[in-house]
């Protein structure tokens, strides 16, 4: 029976068992407004109808809608977090809609700035999302996102309690949520999934999409059953902007300046126009775009780890080489979402809502190399020295196996021109009918991205007979010394090796359609709600690289020859210096290119192509898949008096199909295109538990099952060489179509306060167990392979693991404090993970440890410090990740525990570094909507980078210097 009819099955019988219970009478409606005293619209205010019982949540547009109204006098009790209660009495008559505004005032005069200031109006409306939402969920409204210098999505998410991020380039790249991989959390905008601008794999890398192009962003941390399973770690869901009652039209922009090598500077500039037209204002429709700019520089030595031993057999944990690299980047973001509506009649509405980014990741890295002799001579305290030419020479001829080789200089240069791009279009209707609500949904989205890591790359070769000694004195920053006076910078010695052109290109394109029917109903008294809904998404992803790799014949192009202007006179802050010089000089590839072409062009030829290595690594990316994926639900909410009950089941099937190329070592250009396919079905039940203890204090329980689907690069068998990756010498990525789903079961427990006249105070402890867990294994690739001397990572699937964690936040605002003092406010968080795996038999040589699940920081937590007073608005942030696992590289031997060559010396598992960074904004409103904004971005200079075992070996640490800058921004909205 195909996955589909198994879905179709469950879903009837389902239908079957829950329709019959919710035959209703009908009777009255309520409807109504919520608004603070400024006129605004309230999202998420608390609307409960008196002495009934019955409660509703107000919506984007601050309205409300309760329905199955017994006719009689009531009191409309109307909270929200921040303000004060509203009591509006309401009459109710049979078949009819009586309606009931609020508007909403502060507790006291102190509190008026809630109303006024931007980022306060933003933190009331997330607390009061948060505390109606059926799911444990993390809010940040787009006011909150740009009250500090959040240069992307991923940046603004890190500073969610229980989030850690993956930084790379100077900024957040991929979320991390609960000591989850980013491939177990989801990403959704307008809860259509946004498909990777990666191509190969489904975590999204959330720098390509602007911080300021949302309307706010929500972190799902459990699950229901009309949620998408795959959210194992949780779900980023990105909500675009929407016309309010009132117009609004925002203009803005910054400046700024970086003082790393010569200066960089960036810029940005947004803007938004939304209105409702027509006397019922039922057309609404909103514009919202950004672009920005950042030129930066950046400083990163990857040094090499391996074990040697020195004469006296002892074991020596060394630097063998080191990429001495120099970033020159030029990276330009923009988008814009828009958003049209029409209210056709109360209760029933129809959307269409869009949304593209379009991320340049462009730049230059200009390498040098040393690279030590792979003997020790001596080792005198940190200092190494290693057989030179001559020494080496001796050796081999008394040993022909010793295989001795002194040291050596290399050069290269890589130009990248990634143009990573996200696009999502939705449009569906909303039909309430009193008991009845119905929606449907299509959307599409597609994602390319165009240049990858395929880049363009010419090899240098330089000299090959280097005396070099090496200081571990500093073991972060690795030296190597020349003993005989050569000088690694001296652009005479090098010559063109070899020489990549490249071209890559991946998309994914899908297509969804859903559909939900919720029913209202009263059982003695309990009022409920029954959903049942239909989802089908078709994903297409392709990916195609065409390489052609060129080998030096009989060229004598130097480094010399080819040089540009580009230049970092401080590199490492003169660390590596030599003589005069900090780095250099450096190459142009444009002369780099010509002087190719010229070559090419001569007879013979001085450059001949590679057509083995060319037609491997081109024929070898190529994969063609499809996957489809059919979801259906029914869930049920009721409540009891101070107990509400969401429970569900969620019936997910997928068929994956994929095309690649399949040949044979020796005769790679002529491959034979094979396809296969993969399939399962899966029951996944979960249920919701809130109790009011007492009117502010909610305790919250969930149990859920869900999945995390496999990468569609990690599934496809397929071949992807990156020469230039981290850590060295570079890293071959082979496809597993034997992989299977990560299957979760998920425990949450969490008590929350909230406090007026703003805050709220949470903590929870939980638990997820892992079955099927994915990773990756670690090998070199050995000589006489294709690709030899690299390393091979192809994920596997394990046994189980599992996380167990804490998690605390609190947030609120001092306005009892006197004078000036009441101005300031807290919003801190912390969290706490623990995590281990089980390998599987024979993993990295026979591993029985058992570590910390890949990207499980053990500690995450964010401080902010914030001031609103009058005109001024300050907030100042700090935010720590711990280090973590980034792959298992440790392979198994009979001393784990030795600290060389155990798995806290230099082959050791690869960690990402510890990071904690402060940033710091602050605004002045000028005149009414005017308001002078300033920020410093990573103030504390933090490092990114990993390390092998122990942080005294590392393979990567780059600096990016801080940033400032200034600007302003207008809005029509009063302030």
């Amino acid at each position: 029976m195909s996955n589909g009819k198994r879905l179709f099955l469950a879903l009837v019988a389902t239908l079957a068992l829950g329709l019959p219970a919710l035959a209703q009478e009908r009777k009255g409606t309520v409807v109504g407004t919520v608004k603070d005293s400024g006129n605004s619209l309230l999202q998420s205010a608390l609307v409960e109808l008196l002495p009934l019982g019955r409660k509703a949540v107000t919506d984007s547009q601050g309205q409300f809608r309760i329905t199955e109204v017994p006719t009689g006098e009531y009191t409309l009790s109307v909270s929200y977090v921040g303000l004060a209660v509203s009591n509006v009495p309401v009459v109710v008559q049979a078949g009819q809609e009586a309606t009931a505004n609020a508007v909403l005032q502060v507790a006291s005069q102190v509190d008026q700035v809630i109303v006024s200031a931007e980022r306060l109006q933003g933190e009331a409306e997330a607390i009061n999302i948060e505390r109606n939402a059926e799911n444990i969920v993390q809010v940040l409204p787009g006011k909150v996102i740009i009250s500090l210098p959040n240069t992307n999505i991923a940046d603004a998410v890190g500073r969610v309690p229980s989030v850690s991020l993956e930084r790379d380039e100077g900024e957040g790249k991929y979320v991390q949520i609960r000591g989850t991989e980013p491939r177990l959390s989801s990403v959704t905008v307008n809860g259509v999934n946004l498909p990777s601008p990666e191509g190969a794999v489904r975590n999204i890398k959330l720098d390509a999409v602007p911080a300021d192009l949302v309307e706010r962003i929500e972190v799902f941390k459990t699950l229901s059953a009309n949620q998408d399973a795959d959210g194992v770690g949780g779900t980023v869901n990105l909500v675009t902007r929407t016309a309010g009652e009132k117009p609004i039209y925002v203009l803005g922009g910054t400046g700024g300046y970086n003082p790393i090598q010569n200066g960089y500077g960036r810029g940005e500039f947004y803007g938004t126009f939304g209105k409702r037209f027509g006397t019922s204002k039922k057309l609404g429709f909103l514009l919202n775009g950004t672009f920005d700019k950042t030129n930066r520089g950046i400083d990163d030595l990857e040094p090499s780890q391996t074990i040697l031993q020195d004469p006296q057999g002892n074991n020596a944990a060394v630097s063998n080489g080191e990429d001495e690299r120099s970033y020159n980047y030029y990276r330009t973001r923009y988008g814009f979402s828009a958003g049209i509506d029409y209210n056709i009649k109360p209760g029933t509405s129809v959307y269409a809502k869009g949304f593209y980014s379009d991320f340049h990741d462009f730049g230059e890295t200009w390498v040098y190399t040393p690279n030590s002799g792979n003997t020790i001579k001596s080792v005198n305290g940190s200092q190494i020295t290693f057989d030179n030419a001559t020494d080496c020479a001796a050796i081999n001829l008394a040993n022909p196996n010793a295989n001795c080789a002194p040291g050596s200089y290399q050069y290269r240069h890589y130009i990248r021109r990634p143009d990573q791009q996200v696009y999502s279009f939705l449009t569906g209707a909303r039909h309430d009918l009193s008991a009845t609500l119905i929606t449907y949904e299509f959307a599409a989205s597609r994602s390319h991205n165009i240049g990858g890591q395929d880049f363009q790359t010419t090899n240098f070769s330089g000299n090959q007979t280097a005396d070099l000694a090496l200081s571990l004195k500093d073991p972060l920053r690795p030296k190597f010394t020349a003993l005989d006076d050569t000088d690694i910078y001296d652009p005479t010695q090098y010559l063109i090796a070899s020489s990549s052109f490249t071209r890559y290109i991946a998309t994914q394109l899908n297509f969804q359609g859903a559909a939900s029917l919720a029913r209202r109903y009263n059982a003695h008294s309990h009022f409920g709600t029954f959903e049942i809904g239909i989802k089908i998404r078709n994903s297409h992803s392709t990916q195609n690289e065409n390489d052609q790799i060129y080998d030096n014949n009989s060229s004598s192009v130097t480094l010399q020859s080819v040089l540009g202007t580009y230049t970092n006179p401080a590199y490492y802050g003169n660390f590596f210096r030599i003589g005069s010089r900090s780095y250099g000089p450096t190459s142009s590839y444009n002369l780099i290119q010509q002087a190719i072409q010229r070559g090419l062009g001569a007879s013979p030829s001085q450059f001949l192509l590679d057509q083995a290595t060319s037609d491997r690594r081109s024929n070898g990316a190529f994969f063609d898949a499809n996957e489809r994926i059919y979801a259906g639900y029914a869930q049920n909410v009721i409540s009891f008096r101070k107990l509400r009950l969401q429970t569900g089941v969620r019936f997910d099937a997928a068929d994956t199909g994929f095309a690649a190329n399949q040949f044979t070592a020796q005769n790679p250009g002529n491959p034979t295109e094979v396809f296969q396919s993969t399939g399962y079905f899966n029951a996944l039940p979960s249920v919701q538990a809130q109790y009011q203890i007492e009117k502010n204090t909610n305790l919250r329980a969930n149990y859920s099952q869900g999945i995390a689907r496999p990468n569609i690069g990690d599934l496809v068998p397929t071949t992807i060489v990156d020469p230039n990756a981290t850590p060295r010498p570079g890293l071959v990525q082979e496809g597993n179509p034997d992989l299977k789903p990560t299957k979760a079961n998920n425990y949450d427990l969490l008590v929350e306060h909230f406090f007026q006249p703003l805050g709220i105070l949470q903590a929870g402890f939980f638990y997820k167990q892992l079955s099927n867990p994915i990773y990756a294994t670690i090998s070199t690739i050995p000589a006489g392979q294709p690709n030899a001397g690299l390393f091979l990572q192809q994920s596997i699937n394990g046994p189980n693991a599992h996380i167990t964690g804490f998690e605390a936040a609190w947030e609120q605002r001092f306005s009892f404090l006197p004078g000036v003092l009441n101005g300031f406010g807290v919003a801190a968080n912390y969290s706490y993970t623990a995590s281990q795996v089980t390998f599987p038999a024979g993993f990295s040589g026979g591993r029985t440890d058992h570590p910390a699940l890949q990207r499980q920081a053990p500690n995450t937590w964010n401080f902010n410090l914030t001031y609103d007073k009058s005109r001024c608005s300050v907030r100042f942030a700090i935010s720590h990740n711990d280090a973590n696992i980034a792959a298992y590289n440790f392979q198994a031997n009979s001393t784990p525990n030795d600290p060389i060559l155990g798995l806290r010396g230099p082959t050791g598992d690869n960690y990402f570094y510890a990071h904690t960074q402060y940033d710091i904004q602050g605004s002045y409103r000028i005149h009414k909507g005017l308001q002078f904004v300033a920020s410093g971005l990573n103030l504390s200079n933090e490092v990114f980078g990993f390390y092998n075992g122990s942080p005294i070996y590392p393979v990567q640490r780059e600096f990016y210097k801080p940033t400032v800058s200034f600007g302003f921004r207008w809005t029509s909205l009063p302030e």
